[in-house]
């Protein structure tokens, strides 16, 4: 059986850092970009994310691309 993959959509999440619970572990937290340009490139998600997170008050952990794609049947 032969499928076709098509990438339909793709968006970026930083996970930061937003405190610390009662019992000493951090909480984390992610604020989600959706509708990145498919065709962006990861170094350039990575720049965005990382000025972006220059701008929050709380420590950047983790910067995460996601991609959704529609697969079909030929």
């Amino acid at each position: 059986m032969a499928v076709q993959s098509t990438l339909v959509n793709t968006g970026m999440s930083i996970k930061y850092k937003a405190g610390i619970d009662a019992l000493g572990n951090d909480v984390v937290k992610a604020k989600r970009f959706s509708n990145v340009k498919v065709t962006a490139a990861d170094e350039n998600i990575l720049l965005v994310a990382t000025t972006l997170g220059t701008l929050m008050k709380d420590e950047v952990l983790e910067i995460v691309r996601s991609n959704d794609s529609l697969i079909v049947n030929l």
